[in-house]
């Protein structure tokens, strides 16, 4: 559970101390990531799986079987 201050929060919050990237919805920690280059490359990797996902499923519906 987060600390109080967080409450309720929802977005992506920058670390000092340890340094990283806390990622929060309705002040529930989704992800934390080390470092920006972090999350940036998780970011990356999750479009590239969609856009892949999205292709297939294109390609099923308009190419017959």
């Amino acid at each position: 559970m987060a600390s109080d201050n967080h409450r309720g929060k929802t977005g992506i919050f920058y670390t000092k101390d340890p340094g990283g990237v806390i990622v929060m919805k309705d002040g529930e920690i989704l992800h934390q990531y080390k470092s920006v280059n972090e999350l940036v490359e998780a970011h990356v990797k999750g479009v590239a799986a969609l856009e892949r996902e999205m292709e297939e499923l294109l390609a099923r519906h308009y190419r017959p079987d």
